[in-house]
């Protein structure tokens, strides 16, 4: 690709390094989406993929199409992201695939220098039949601000489809975070899986609210959280499953980490609304030993260093 700008060659060389395959930017065997602020920098599809993105006010506004029957060979990577200190950006997005396609989509979301910035994600997704999707998002942050970072998302699967969430955001400041993930798993044996994995410090505020609901016959779901608070950090969870149909089966998993003065609060919450749905959960709430800080502060590392280190295993 010519004339690439350097907000374009910033925000790839992040995404590469945070997750993304070294090349999947600009090449020609590959899918992508490129955004800074509310300009697309770059937009690139294949066949069977339909991309339709147009430049908002303050962010994108895109509809993506997986076609029926087609399997995307390489994860499609999705870059969003602002150099700037201070600003917004809004991503409204409808994704859906069709009847047995399958697509795995890697979403970079990047503010190494925000300060007082708001990023917003309106997601909807529709699975057909039998399709199978995964959907990861990873978060950069600088060290310094609070961004405002709000993932909202509106997930449809039908009969014998997948779906797997993965959000992370353990790189920088959390910021105030509120990610808000609904899904109805209407389909027979259809299945969900959603993981949340979040390091929030100094005052950061990191709020995790899963709902999934179980309507269809012989559903599935898990809900899986790992939160991570030190300092003066807090965090709250709220994962919830509703077995709501014959044969239905959900499974509800929460640990939270405290360090300092942090604060957690897990809530799992699960209900079968229908007589032969089973539902189960489990949450924890405790603080990394002090013989293992200890033990990595005897080796030469900081206190600070030796807490990274335990955190890194316990979110990888």
């Amino acid at each position: 690709m010519d004339n690439v700008t350097e907000e374009y060659k910033t925000l790839v060389a992040i995404a590469e390094k945070t997750g993304g395959e070294a090349g999947s930017f600009g090449s020609e065997d590959a899918i992508y989406v490129v955004v800074h602020g509310n300009n697309i920098l770059a937009s690139h599809a294949l066949p069977g993929v339909r991309i339709e993105a147009t430049e908002t006010e303050d962010g994108i506004d895109a509809n993506i199409t997986v076609e029926a029957g087609v399997t995307v060979p390489k994860p499609v990577h999705l870059c969003f992201g602002h150099l700037a200190t201070m600003g917004r950006q809004v991503i409204k997005s409808r994704i859906r695939l069709e009847e047995k396609a399958s697509a795995e989509f890697q979403a970079h979301c990047i503010f190494p220098n925000a300060i007082e910035f708001l990023h917003a994600m309106e997601g909807e997704i529709h699975l057909g039949p039998h399709s199978n999707f995964s959907y990861r998002e990873v978060h950069v942050h600088g060290p310094e601000g609070r961004i405002d970072v709000r993932p909202v998302s509106r997930v449809r699967i039908g009969e014998g489809a997948t779906y797997r969430g993965d959000f992370t955001l353990v790189e920088g400041r959390v910021g105030n975070l509120a990610i808000d993930i609904d899904v109805e798993a209407f389909g027979r044996r259809s299945r969900v899986e959603i993981t949340s994995k979040v390091y929030g410090k100094y005052d950061d505020f990191c709020q995790v609210r899963d709902i999934v609901r179980l309507t269809g016959p012989e559903s599935s779901a898990l809900i899986k959280a790992r939160v991570v608070l030190k300092d003066r950090s807090q965090g709250k969870f709220l994962g919830l499953v509703d077995g709501a149909a014959q044969g239905a089966r959900g499974h509800v998993d929460c640990t939270e980490v405290i360090q300092g003065e942090a604060k957690a609060v897990a809530s799992p919450v699960v209900q079968a609304s229908h007589p032969e749905a089973e539902v189960t959960h489990e949450a924890a709430i405790g603080r990394i030993a002090d013989e293992k800080i200890q033990g990595l502060m005897a080796k030469g590392l900081s206190t600070d260093d030796a807490i990274d280190f335990v955190v890194s295993g316990l979110l990888r």
